[in-house]
């Protein structure tokens, strides 16, 4: 008897793959999830705080009180060039006053007459000029004969008398500067500041005021400095005006060497 062929197994049918549920966008306003991804985008690392300057950077000097005195003014350490010309003034010695502004160290000894105001008159090489202040340097001598103040007086030849422009007290340091004979120690001051590398005291004030020469006076039986400064503006000279040279006048031409030109 041949033996049965067996019924074939049906192929299993296969379950139905559910469509997947898509996952819920989630609303902008729920909370951020506790879990963040693995990967988080890093901020960005704010730039380093540079360290700072082993040697601190100097307080600025302010610089002196703004004047009305235009664009043509030229702001100088002093108004007093080696190259002005001066007088005694007061005195019975006969120093060689030139070592006030000759930009040294060099001393300066100025022994009063029975009135007691030593001092000395300078005319700048500048034909106008404007001061507001005053630096005096002390001199290699004796404390004692420091100025103890000062009247700083300027001429206008419109007005053809001395006109005080500043007077007051100084408290000069105690430090000393020295000198080689004859000639002192170069000095270099800006505008704003003395030589900080010598000993000075320095006076501002405010002045508006033209001026073609000074005087300046040390009131006391004997004074001693080694340099004096006054620091302003050289201005330049208007049509008529007093000049030496076509550079002082702000237009035209210096005529003769006396006069601005229109």
């Amino acid at each position: 008897t041949p033996a049965p062929t067996p019924a074939p197994t049906p192929a299993p049918t296969p379950a139905p793959v559910p469509d997947p549920t898509p996952a819920p966008v989630p609303d902008p306003t729920s909370p951020p999830t506790s879990n963040p991804t693995s990967n988080p985008t890093l901020a960005p690392s704010p730039a380093p705080t540079p360290a700072p300057s082993p040697t601190p950077t100097e307080a600025p000097v302010p610089s002196p009180m703004p004047f009305n005195t235009g664009p043509t003014g030229t702001a100088v350490a002093t108004v007093l060039d080696p190259d002005s010309t001066s007088t005694r003034v007061g005195i019975t010695n006969t120093p060689d006053i030139t070592r006030a502004y000759d930009g040294t160290t060099s001393k300066l000894l100025l022994k009063a007459t029975n009135a007691g105001q030593p001092g000395f008159d300078i005319t700048p090489v500048w034909p106008q000029t404007i001061v507001h202040g005053i630096r005096v340097y002390t001199s290699s001598d004796s404390t004692s004969r420091d100025p103890t103040s000062f009247v700083l007086s300027g001429w206008n030849d419109a007005n053809g008398e001395w006109q005080v422009i500043a007077e007051g007290g100084l408290s000069l340091p105690s430090g000393r500067n020295s000198h080689t004979n004859p000639l002192g120690y170069i000095t270099s001051s800006t505008p704003t500041q003395g030589d900080p590398n010598f000993y000075h005291k320095e006076v501002l004030f405010e002045n508006t005021q033209l001026y073609s020469k000074y005087r300046v006076i040390f009131p006391g039986k004997e004074r001693c400095v080694s340099q004096v400064e006054l620091p302003g503006l050289k201005t330049c000279s208007g049509a008529g005006e007093n000049c030496a040279e076509s550079a002082h006048c702000c237009s035209g031409m210096c005529l003769g060497g006396t006069t601005c030109s229109a």
